[in-house]
């Protein structure tokens, strides 16, 4: 079978949202293959309207509008727009510094009214105060070590530093009209404690905080209620993925957690108050699919959102009107904004507001699949007859923590498109399940979730029987890792692998990661961090087992799962005797960590998808390979 890639327009996806002070605009980014555009909406009429705004620089030349997958993007009030891009090298690596942009729309796109150097970014994030005053400040991470915060003044030609706080700053939402900022800060040892920033007095001091063991977090703020919503995790919680949502209330006081809103089996999260304080949106993610869900605080009742199946994310904002807006995705719908509104002597509705409409996105399926514990829910694509299509993958997600979602796929889409049926599982140790689902992963890497992948394996190979080819196995990180550790157990089950990013061992991951990934892996993997594998667990001690036809692929410039990790499984095939080219194939790409795994190239997707339909056969890239 030779097969045909799909003949797809770029696949597009949005990121990035932010919402004007007065939830008047909203932007966000859209990228399709390597174009990334601003888009803005106007969120004042009944339905969203959409414009994309294209960059130009000062007659003088001075600055210009570059955006990349790393800007950030904040519509002010008035339409502006303050833009936040750190540069990057010669082979686009981090150079250390940045730009802040001030725009205004026009006619025909963008014209920059101001521009800042910002000194010391890594990355940045921007955030503009409730109320007409439009204070807005940028939030600067310099290092793993130190963050900066600068107030941002559009008839000032500099930006005015406030402090410099020592740890990694994120999240943000403000605690009053302009003065205090609520900030998530992740200090020594990685953990993270809620903040509260005075900008007046250029002061700091911790605010939410609940133990040495705890991930506490700031997640939202009524100024007209005072209203306060918090998530924190108990000690071992932050593993399970169990965060609790807790409210404070103004004047002080411990802070409360409503039993409706924590004893539910769903992973809930608050996004945004209503203009009153009264009624908090929450997210809840079941499964595969995510929905809304609204919170009164006077009657501690909580009301379901229907909508159509898909995911959710934040940041969503609750305007004056009564009308909500969040991001939303579903496999046949490509990211996009979705309203949710309050008609008349009805309940809550939301709808999402199609784009990308031209192409014939492929549709997928939850299909509740058999496993050696328990049900398995499973995103299919394929249609009724998936089982039976010449060519099958079974996808492995990342992780551990982590779950397929409901949403739009890309790599999925390129598969689905040139007839490959996608079978997505969340075996043991994914998300969304509950802790009895989650926990068995824990301290257990590539045990109870390999048992499942492989059950999984096998029983869809037995369905095919012997006129069909065995599935592929295809995985990324932790993914990747496990997709080995499957095709080196059981080599006679599978036609072909592909890994994407992977590590070899926890321990092996542990030496040559640094920061937060170091850290996570102490903290979730099979034995300590100077403890010897089970060498079943070594993909470098068990490969001579493989195989399928293998095909691996990393990126230079990961941090999460350095590329030595992959050359190491490339010198040991070697050493094997095994002959690149054809018993593997390997590709080194210019991305990082989420750019191969998420297979944002086109010469790495079409790479894949060749490699899904002619396994079992000599990997041919000829020029789209260089």
């Amino acid at each position: 079978m030779t097969g045909t890639l799909p003949d797809l327009p770029p696949m597009p996806s949005r990121f990035g949202f932010a919402f004007s002070a007065d939830g008047r605009w909203a932007t966000c980014l859209r990228s399709a293959q390597d174009s990334v555009v601003l888009e803005r909406w106007d969120l004042t009429w009944p339905r969203p309207s959409l414009r994309t705004l294209d960059g130009a620089g000062p007659p003088d030349g001075a600055a210009d509008l570059t955006i990349d997958r790393r800007s950030g993007a904040l519509p002010l009030n008035d339409g502006r727009v303050l833009v936040v891009r750190p540069a990057v090298g010669e082979h686009g690596e981090p150079a250390g510094h940045g730009t802040l942009v001030a725009a205004e729309p026009t006619a025909t796109g963008l014209r920059i009214v101001r521009s800042w150097p910002v000194p010391r970014m890594l990355a940045g994030f921007l955030l503009a105060a409730p109320g007409q005053a439009q204070t807005a400040v940028l939030v600067v991470v310099e290092n793993e070590r130190h963050s900066r915060i600068w107030r941002v003044s559009l008839s000032s030609p500099v930006l005015e530093p406030v402090l410099r706080i020592p740890g990694v700053l994120s999240g943000g939402v403000w605690a009053d009209e302009g003065r205090t900022l609520a900030l998530d800060h992740d200090g020594a040892g990685h953990r993270t404690e809620g903040i509260l920033v005075d900008l007046r007095e250029r002061a700091w001091r911790p605010f939410w905080s609940v133990s040495d063991t705890s991930s506490d977090r700031i997640a939202a703020y009524s100024p007209r209620s005072g209203v306060l919503a918090v998530t924190t995790t108990t000690p071992g919680a932050q593993q399970r993925g169990a965060p609790q949502i807790g409210l404070r209330l103004p004047g002080g006081g411990p802070v409360r957690f409503p039993e409706i809103l924590n004893r539910s089996a769903a992973y809930r999260a608050p996004l945004a108050f209503d203009a009153s304080g009264e009624r908090l949106l929450v997210r809840e993610i079941a499964g595969a699919t995510a929905r809304l869900a609204v919170y009164a605080t006077g009657s501690d009742r909580i009301t379901p959102v229907p909508g159509p199946a898909g995911m959710l994310w934040g940041p969503a904002h609750w305007s004056g009107d009564g009308r909500m807006h969040v991001r939303f995705s579903a496999p046949h719908q490509p990211p996009t904004l979705a309203t949710v509104r309050r008609p008349a002597r009805s309940g809550w509705d939301m709808a999402a507001h199609p784009s990308d409409g031209a192409a014939a996105w492929r549709h997928a399926e939850l299909v509740e699949l058999s496993g050696p514990a328990g049900p398995i829910e499973a995103i299919v694509y394929g249609g009724p007859g998936w089982r039976d299509r010449p060519r099958l993958v079974l996808a492995l997600h990342g992780g551990p923590l982590s779950a397929w979602r409901y949403e739009f796929e890309p790599l999925f889409q390129y598969l689905a498109a040139a007839g490959v049926s996608v079978v997505a599982p969340n075996y043991r140790g994914s998300t969304g399940y509950g802790d009895d689902h989650l926990r068995p992963v824990l301290g257990d890497w590539g045990g109870p979730d390999l048992d499942d992948v492989v059950h999984l394996g096998d029983a869809i190979a037995h369905g095919r029987g012997t006129a069909l080819p065995r599935p592929i196995v295809l995985g990324g990180s932790y993914g990747g890792f496990l997709a080995l550790l499957a095709a080196c157990r059981r080599p006679d089950l599978w036609s072909g692998c592909v890994v994407l990013a992977p590590f070899t061992s926890a321990s092996s991951l542990h030496r040559t990661t640094t920061g937060m990934v170091r850290d996570r892996v102490s903290r979730l993997s099979l034995s300590g961090p100077h403890d010897e594998q089970d060498a079943r667990r070594d993909v470098l001690r068990v490969c001579a087992a493989l195989a399928a036809p293998l095909l691996v692929a990393h990126g230079v410039r990961d941090e999460a799962v350095p590329v030595e990790q992959s050359r190491a499984l490339r010198r040991r095939l070697l050493e094997l005797g095994r002959t690149e080219g054809v018993d593997f194939d390997y590709l080194e790409t210019a991305d990082d960590h989420n750019g191969v795994v998420q297979a944002w190239s086109p010469v790495l997707r079409k790479a894949v998808v060749r490699f899904c339909l002619t396994a079992g056969r000599t990997l041919a890239l000829d020029n789209e390979r260089r």
